[in-house]
């Protein structure tokens, strides 16, 4: 009987994790876009879009589990995590957007410098450290879980050094109160950190949804590796497909031609196949064909 080689995930649901997490953030994006307006200042302001992407992260690891439980069916015959793909592509064409207009504003203030009220933006500033320092807190334990968590994981981490920054700024404003300048400084960083690290997510979604190859996997390294296994007796592999469907999600399929003498025992050698995929490879869908050096494949519909 063949078996199909499966990986599982054995670990905790995190839902109700990330479900605190998220209304934790939002709260602090909340306050600092309120504290950014009331105080005057760019670089809260550009630290509220920063949480508010952290935000987003989260929602999209928090659908991404939800719709990770749902059965496949007719209409989606590979499930629905393709969902967290788009959104994600969603997400960071609105970041870039922000970014954008975060680093117009910074620019005419450099033009038109404008007052900030450093108390308020310390008080806020605070209030949003403290709470992503408590998010990443809940959640320390569940990086290794899942990409799409550690994902969002450095974003948070990501967005507690900006908020220290905002901080330093502050206070130094509290000090020398004409110092403007600062403020739109820190902004510019803060979105072109933003930009830049949107710019790799956004890449590996494109691929995934082009159905590129992972930028971790070589399909040579695959062909060598399974020709020089002995046991399998492999004359060629063609016709080879690899692509990602998810971020820890990889698919490959390929027709293996095998010598006619060596025909027997082919379910073992396909778990064989699968086998290599897996531990060595990370790809836990495989389809693999075997076939003889004499198969035609030219198809004619004769009905």
């Amino acid at each position: 009987m063949h078996i199909h080689a499966n990986k599982t995930s054995g670990q905790k649901s995190i839902d109700k994790k990330l479900f605190f997490v998220i209304i934790l953030n939002i709260i602090i994006t909340l306050s600092e876009i309120i504290g950014g307006l009331i105080s005057g200042s760019l670089a809260l302001l550009s630290d509220a879009f920063h949480n508010f992407s952290d935000v987003f992260s989260f929602v999209i690891s928090f659908v991404a589990i939800k719709f990770s439980k749902r059965a496949k069916d007719e209409s989606k015959t590979f499930g629905y995590k393709r969902a967290e793909i788009l959104a994600a592509l969603f997400n960071i064409l609105t970041l870039f957007a922000a970014c954008g207009y975060i680093i117009y504003e910074a620019v005419k203030r450099f033009i038109t410098p404008q007052p900030i009220n450093a108390p308020i933006m310390i008080l806020i500033t605070v209030i949003g450290l403290l709470g992503n320092a408590f998010s990443i807190f809940i959640i320390r334990k569940d990086v290794k879980s899942s990409i799409n968590i550690k994902s969002s994981f450095l974003h948070l981490l990501g967005d507690t050094f900006s908020s220290i920054g905002v901080l330093l700024v502050a206070l130094i404003l509290l000090l020398l109160p004409k110092f403007y300048i600062l403020d739109q400084i820190i902004s510019i960083l803060i979105a072109l950190y933003i930009i830049k690290e949107s710019f790799s997510i956004f890449f590996e979604s494109i691929n995934i949804l082009m159905q590129g190859s992972p930028k971790n996997i070589e399909i040579k390294k695959i062909i060598k590796r399974l020709l020089n296994e002995k046991k399998l007796n492999i004359i060629d592999i063609h016709h080879i497909h690899l692509w990602s469907l998810s971020p820890d999600e990889t698919i490959f399929d390929c027709h293996v031609v095998i010598n006619e003498k060596n025909i027997e025992n082919i379910n073992e050698k396909i778990a064989m196949i699968n086998e290599i995929l897996v531990c060595e490879f990370n790809i836990n869908h495989s389809t693999i064909q075997i076939e003889t050096k004499g198969h035609n494949h030219s198809v004619s519909c004769n009905i």
